[in-house]
């Protein structure tokens, strides 16, 4: 490896690190348990990516390509230290009741905005009619409960009332959503930057970023609420194009099924600290 090649490496790995080192602290996860899950996942993913010829890696191999010794390899593929979830499907489906609760007339008063809506009703749209039709087939008990917990939804005389359109609650160091999903998000922005670097893979993925310099700050809620709106549409619409796709599909004939994909959409903004940095 270069000199060269080092040092853009290491300047990406900072890039990187600093916003999560900062999460981290905030969260007071020491450094040793960051360096031990570092060092499973070395192991993890050289065994399961990195063998020659379409057979797994020995454990010789895994030692050389990690650094690591053959008995630090051999006490981490001893290990376990990842749980799979859907929790990705529970936020889309809450995602889109949300959406559905801002774009669908049903649900709309004369003013174009979200009504104040029955849990049950036989007389005018209700809760449980918004989440059979967008939801994708969760109960509406289930959906409910995920939006009161993040505080999306407020519930009143059994009437269910819109607090905000988006499904993520806001500022509690402590909640475990927030946490699952920053390592999602980050999993999916990673996966694709990687595919596209990735000379042995065809056919880039779509990535783009926008950055432009000296905005003046009174001008910055400006930008933002546009892109919020304009990106919100443009997720609503893929979000939609997809569910069509899949409503369209024989899903009994399909020989494979990709468990996941989609679109991530971000806005971003330098803070005065991140600016001193």
């Amino acid at each position: 490896m270069s000199q060269k090649l080092i040092e853009v490496i290491r300047q990406m790995l900072i890039q990187i690190f600093r916003p999560l080192v900062r999460m981290l602290l905030r969260f007071n996860v020491p450094y040793h348990l960051v360096s031990d899950v570092l060092k499973w996942t070395y192991v993890d993913v050289a065994n399961k990516h990195f063998g020659l010829k379409g057979k797994p890696p020995t454990k010789s191999r895994i030692a050389v390509i990690t650094g690591l010794s053959r008995t630090q390899v051999d006490m981490q593929m001893k290990l376990d230290l990842f749980q799979d979830s859907d929790s990705h499907r529970k936020w889309h489906r809450a995602g889109r009741v949300l959406t559905g609760w801002v774009e669908d007339r049903d649900f709309l008063n004369h003013k174009g905005e979200s009504k104040i809506i029955p849990l049950e009703s036989d007389d005018e749209p209700d809760f449980k009619t918004l989440v059979e039709k967008y939801s994708g087939g969760a109960t509406y008990r289930s959906i409910l409960d995920e939006l009161l917990r993040a505080k999306s939804v407020a519930v009143d005389n059994d009437r269910v009332e819109l607090i905000k359109p988006y499904y993520l609650t806001e500022n509690d160091p402590d909640d475990l959503q927030n946490i699952d999903f920053l390592g999602l998000s980050t999993q999916y922005l990673l996966e694709t930057i990687d595919h596209n670097i990735d000379p042995e893979r065809s056919g880039p993925r779509f990535q783009r970023i926008v950055l432009h310099d000296k905005l003046p700050a009174s001008l910055a809620k400006l930008a933002e609420s546009y892109s919020r709106k304009r990106s919100q549409e443009l997720a609503n619409d893929v979000d939609e194009y997809i569910e069509h796709l899949i409503q369209h599909s024989d899903l009994e004939e399909e020989p494979e099924l990709l468990p996941y994909i989609g679109v991530g959409i971000y806005f971003y903004k330098a803070d005065h600290e991140e600016e001193n940095e």
